[in-house]
């Protein structure tokens, strides 16, 4: 996706932190060509207000904290992509976690920034990703490069088979080799750091490409397949 020259980009800000959001939203009130249209302090509080926002204001870009109270920033970003695909979303964080980084990417997140992220990179990352782009901070983008070159990344398993049956993604990969080993929603929800709510959803997904209905069905046709 190309911008013109004069397109506003409209910002949403999903941050719990009071005082880094009411910075982040007054820095970026400085840049002509973006308008922040939508701030909220949790997930909960942000798809309440994205349900009553207008079509003409709604957000093109979420920049979401990945550790909020309740439903984290990333059950948020899964939720969003799932009723909003459009919508461009970038990860802020003060952590360089592994397992949260790609969780993030299989969720739908297009971009990952450290909260020290100087705001002009903000901004360039902002505008970069309405182009088709794929911002991340440069810390991260060494540590994913180390990770992808050792082979130890969280979806090697899935990365290693040259075509996964009934097109599961690595989230779904991984939430299936759970379900094979028994565990409930709530453990499986502890294990991936999703809420017992998504990882249901994730299930039924399941359960749908592989045309089953039921936890021994699925587990039956995984194990028949060798699927995991």
């Amino acid at each position: 996706m190309n911008t013109e020259e004069n397109e506003i980009i409209r910002v949403s800000i999903v941050e719990d932190h009071d005082i880094f959001r009411k910075r982040l939203t007054e820095l970026l009130h400085f840049y002509k060509h973006l308008k922040v249209v939508l701030v909220a302090n949790s997930a909960e509080q942000f798809f309440e207000k994205l349900g009553r926002t207008a079509e003409d204001n709604f957000p093109q870009v979420i920049l979401m904290d990945i550790e909020l109270p309740g439903a984290s920033g990333i059950e948020a970003t899964f939720q969003l992509k799932e009723k909003h695909p459009e919508v461009d979303i970038i990860m802020f964080t003060v952590f360089e976690d592994d397992e949260r980084i790609f969780e993030s990417i299989q969720v739908g997140a297009a971009g990952y920034l450290l909260k020290d992220t100087p705001i002009d990179d903000v901004v360039n990352s902002i505008k970069e990703i309405r182009e088709g782009g794929s911002p991340i901070s440069p810390a991260i983008a060494r540590k994913l490069l180390t990770m992808v070159k050792s082979g130890n990344t969280p979806d090697k398993p899935a990365a290693e088979r040259k075509e996964v049956p009934f097109d599961l993604s690595p989230a779904e990969l991984n939430i299936l080799e759970h379900v094979i080993d028994g565990k409930s929603n709530k453990e499986i929800a502890e294990d991936v750091f999703l809420s017992p709510w998504t990882v249901k959803t994730h299930i039924k997904n399941i359960y749908k490409k592989m045309h089953v209905n039921s936890r021994a069905a699925a587990v039956r046709l995984a194990l028949k397949r060798n699927i995991v």
